[in-house]
């Protein structure tokens, strides 16, 4: 089963990734880079010095070469720049899927909303995740592996794992 993991506030965040085959995500914010390790739901590095990220940026792939424990290795990204290319479907069925805009809850029906749900493989189940509003959404979805995911707003990022 799913477990939620942490949500980590994010001030501007632009930018996801997953490295290839693993569930290390790397963040790229106006704060800098960061890398979550999305089974355990942890930050684990973090560039504090390091704001201005473009430079490492790849604007024809959106790709960055990665630092740390993912030195070496060439992530995509998506979000503000780039489309949301992460799956959706995982290979045992697990989807994640997003609302039209709708109404917020109450009091705050005047403003539209996007909700993101995992459905379960019989589509019998649907999860409730996390939904937009005051902060945008950047990108959504699974991990190479299917054991993680994520959504990735403006402002902060939700994890999810199972083992």
């Amino acid at each position: 089963m799913w477990i939620y993991k942490n949500t980590f506030s994010v001030g501007g965040l632009e930018n996801i990734g997953y490295a290839p085959g693993q569930d290390k995500l790397i963040v790229l914010s106006n704060q800098g880079r960061g890398i979550f390790d999305c089974i355990k739901g942890e930050k684990i590095a973090r560039q504090h010095n390091d704001s201005d990220w473009w430079e490492y940026f790849n604007q024809t792939t959106n790709s960055i070469a990665g630092f740390d424990i993912l030195d070496q290795i060439e992530i995509s990204t998506c979000g503000l720049y780039g489309q949301d290319h992460l799956r959706k479907i995982t290979d045992d069925g697990w989807a994640l899927t997003i609302s039209k805009p709708e109404p917020d809850d109450t009091p705050f029906e005047e403003y539209l909303v996007q909700r993101i749900y995992l459905v379960s493989p019989d589509k019998k189940e649907t999860i409730f995740v996390t939904k937009d509003g005051p902060c945008e959404l950047r990108a959504f979805g699974f991990s190479d592996t299917g054991k993680s995911f994520i959504v990735a707003l403006s402002c902060d990022l939700t994890i999810y794992s199972r083992e």
